[in-house]
């Protein structure tokens, strides 16, 4: 968790209801670490202000910006305040970071087909069925010449399965291979045919945050089996894919298209991946590759979680939830339980 900085970016130093609403931000903070200091307890307060104040320096858009602005000056009290920031820890982090253990596991069945040519197994896939979690996995490894797009490691079952990519491997001793995995940029857990007016409160949900950040047309582009999207997927080595999905390491663009610098909140964990990263693909009307803006969004989501310790409060919650077989009669499982409601549910239990 780190403090939030003494002014709003550089861009907004002349937008007065920005610097207004960033003011208030930094008021509350400074009065909650009076209240720590003092040895009173706070809750998650701290995490709920400073997620607001950092979604004020990180949000791409000028709609989100003013979004963010205009929930914070429309309260009426600081606990008003706590409460939107509740709302974008519940309702925007939480439901973008995948949990733990909602990665399906690669399906490896002994009578899989063989094929001598990639371009055999291209044909063969290109056959099958509607976007689904297998299907998308397959394109992804076509556009990403089965290669985890980070490490460039080849897909250990699509070596054994295309004497092509084995005898390839074979006359390069200096290639390897790992199984790899389809990571979504944003989870499938995060929407099963969501639409305005459905069960499911839809203002309530994330992506009711993304259309107020300005992304209006995302719910309907991965609604359903369209969370599949190409654009929405990369072949990735399970290390990599469990670090993305928990918001620890994320994709920041560059001067040049497709290609991203690698940044996370732990500089040790980048040290197994290089530092630039660039997207290809052998035919991009067919093949699309991951989108830019859902990268963008992943990204604004994992820095205002890194820095406002939203995203170490989910790990403890994670942590205390697999220590725990009882509940504090005291009370003090109670953030562990409305956690594990929100798990189960989707939405926030207060």
């Amino acid at each position: 968790m780190t403090s939030l900085p003494p002014t709003v970016p550089a861009r907004l130093q002349r937008v007065a209801h920005a610097v207004r609403a960033y003011n208030k931000c930094l008021r509350i903070e400074k009065s909650l670490q009076q209240a720590i200091d003092n040895g009173e307890k706070v809750g998650n307060g701290m995490i709920y202000v400073r997620i607001l104040g950092y979604l004020i320096h990180h949000v791409v858009t000028d709609e989100g910006m003013k979004a963010v602005v205009y929930e914070i000056t429309s309260c009426v009290t600081d606990r008003d305040l706590l409460e939107v920031g509740k709302m974008y820890f519940n309702h925007y982090i939480r439901g973008f970071r995948a949990s733990k253990g909602r990665i399906p596991t690669p399906s490896n069945h002994a009578s899989r087909p063989s094929f001598d040519k990639i371009t055999d197994m291209i044909k063969k896939t290109l056959e099958e069925a509607p976007p689904s979690h297998a299907t998308a996995k397959k394109h992804a490894l076509i556009r990403d010449g089965y290669r985890c797009v980070v490490t460039g490691k080849y897909d250990r079952s699509s070596v054994d399965q295309i004497k092509e990519l084995e005898d390839m491997l074979r006359a390069n001793p200096s290639l390897k291979t790992e199984e790899t995995q389809c990571a979504h940029i944003f989870a499938e857990s995060t929407n099963s045919s969501i639409t305005p007016g459905s069960a499911l409160d839809y203002a309530a949900t994330m992506w009711g945050v993304v259309v107020a950040f300005g992304y209006k047309n995302l719910p309907h582009e991965l609604n359903g089996p369209k969370i599949h999207r190409l654009e929405n997927v990369m072949t990735a080595v399970p290390g990599f894919h469990n670090l993305f999905d928990e918001l620890g390491i994320w994709f920041t663009p560059t001067d040049e298209e497709n290609k991203y610098r690698l940044e996370g909140a732990n500089d040790v964990h980048l040290r197994d991946y290089p530092e630039f990263v660039t997207f290809q693909t052998p035919d991009p009307v067919k093949f699309p590759v991951p989108s830019p803006i859902y990268l963008a969004i992943h990204a604004t989501c994992a820095k205002v979680a890194h820095l406002s310790g939203a995203a170490a409060c989910i790990d403890k919650f994670y942590r205390d939830m697999e220590d725990s077989t009882t509940l504090d009669p005291d009370g003090g499982s109670a953030d562990i339980l409305e956690h594990a409601l929100f798990e189960l549910h989707g939405q926030s239990f207060r």
